[in-house]
């Protein structure tokens, strides 16, 4: 079965960002899946304020809208 998680990818991506940083077992998971579920937040919420503006289209514009606030959201 493949994966459809890009483990050895995510765990070469943090260690160049981060050379110094020790992950444990499952780190690289919990990334993951934080990643997702930011994208999914932004996403509904560029979608959101589409609709707000009567627009079909997702655009740029609307996902710099509304970054902060959802960055602002994620921070725990």
């Amino acid at each position: 079965m493949k994966r459809k998680f890009p483990r050895s990818k995510v765990k070469t991506i943090i260690k160049k960002t981060q050379p110094n940083v020790r992950l444990g077992k499952n780190a690289d998971l919990l990334i993951f899946l934080d990643y997702m579920m930011f994208i999914k937040r932004l996403a509904t919420e560029a979608n959101i304020a589409a609709q707000e503006q009567k627009e079909n289209t997702l655009t740029a514009a609307h996902v710099n809208s509304v970054l902060k606030d959802v960055l602002k959201g994620m921070r725990g």
